[in-house]
């Protein structure tokens, strides 16, 4: 796609003048983001997938490759040829752009050769100081795999997508280069695990992220970087806890806990409340609460229904009600009213309540007693 206006012109023009992949880089994408083998040969020795050396090796298992140190997995196998590939990202950063630039080793492997992987590079984010991503990257061609590209096609400015928010978030180089906003925002090189882009984004648009990556709560960081409504929600709660000292440990709970206290009514800025020392505890008595409180509000739901639907049931049911027979030591009867139905289901662990037969047409339910105490119940159908 071709620029549409003066931004996107000065961003092809800077991506033109990128520095191609160095050869540390290159050697750190092969040593870190495939798996490396070593194939055992029929005379015992173990032959190095990575660099073609044999060697005798009994064992099985990770073991170090005597000419190259790789570490590799000896494995018994007819294969002679192995094919991977990986991507990667190499962050650094050009006029005050952020630069995500995406990589795509590709490398085949064959017994007693020295493997050469062939790099291609995929794409490019470039983020501006307000956190404006720009992508430009290879034409991407239609088929079942997301990372389908068309390699012969020159880097130009793509629409964002799931391919290149995908491959973004795969291995980083380690060594990262940042704009001096983002190192005054807190980041001191390292994305601890974290989309880059989401997590540049944040650091140069929401204070929140800032504070969370100068106090050090880098749990918290990365759950505001998949759900930042919910931390801007109960911001508050977040920083009287951090006041009473707590860490973040398992924000996922934290955030289940904060809810059921508030769908309790309970108040969220008591630092005792939403700075539990034993969160696991806490979290576990409140799902018992809510539980309680759930069945509690169902009932009360279903009598608020129950009262709304007498005068049908009257209508239905009317002619019925108090109709009792006997033979002097078993009483059957009928359900008199919605409230005995709801009654009778719970004590007998039946649905004539919750499933509403006291609004079936040509259906009566009669309950029978012995000694005062029920001993069955039945649904009689006159169709």
């Amino acid at each position: 796609m071709k620029p549409r206006n003066k931004k996107q012109q000065h961003i092809v023009e800077l991506s033109g003048r990128l520095r191609p992949l160095t050869t540390a880089q290159k050697k750190w994408a092969f040593s870190h983001t495939i798996d490396h083998y070593a194939y055992r040969l029929k005379s015992g020795k173990a032959v190095c997938m990575d660099c073609g050396h044999e060697w005798q090796e009994v064992g099985f298992g990770i073991y170090r490759c005597p000419n190259c140190g790789e570490r590799v997995e000896i494995r018994n196998t007819k294969e002679r040829v192995r094919r991977d590939k990986s991507y990667f990202n190499v962050i650094t950063t050009m006029e005050g752009y952020q630069v995500i630039r995406m990589f795509l080793m590709i490398v085949e492997m064959r017994k007693g050769m020295k493997a050469k992987p062939a790099y291609l590079e995929i794409g490019q984010y470039w983020i501006d100081p307000k956190g404006h991503a720009t992508v430009v990257g290879l034409q991407r061609t239609l088929g079942y795999y997301i990372d389908s590209f068309a390699f012969g096609s020159p880097l130009e400015i793509r629409v964002d997508n799931d391919a290149f928010r995908h491959i973004a978030g795969q291995w980083v180089y380690p060594r990262i280069k940042a704009t001096d906003t983002i190192k005054r925002n807190g980041f001191k090189g390292c994305c601890h695990a974290m989309h880059p882009v989401t997590l540049f984004q944040q650091l140069l648009t929401n204070p929140k992220a800032e504070t969370l990556m100068k106090s050090g709560d880098i749990e918290m960081l990365r759950y505001l970087c998949q759900h930042p409504q919910e931390v801007d929600k109960y911001w508050n709660s977040i920083k009287v806890a951090k006041r009473a000292g707590y860490t973040f440990k398992a924000p996922s709970m934290w955030f289940d806990y904060i809810k059921m206290l508030e769908r309790m009514g309970r108040d969220l800025h008591s630092p005792s409340l939403v700075a539990p020392k034993d969160l696991k505890h806490a979290h576990d008595e409140y799902v018992e609460k809510v539980n309680r409180q759930r069945v509690k509000e169902q009932r009360e739901a279903n009598r608020r229904k129950a009262e709304a639907d007498q005068a049908k049931f009257e209508e239905l049911k009317g002619r019925f009600i108090g109709l009792t027979m006997t033979d002097g030591t078993i009483r059957l009867h009928t359900l008199d009213s919605i409230a005995d139905y709801y009654e009778e289901g719970t004590k007998q662990h039946i649905c004539v309540g919750s499933a509403g037969y006291y609004l079936k047409d040509d259906t009566l339910v009669f309950t029978a007693t012995m000694g005062g105490k029920t001993i069955g119940t039945t649904v009689r159908d006159s169709r």
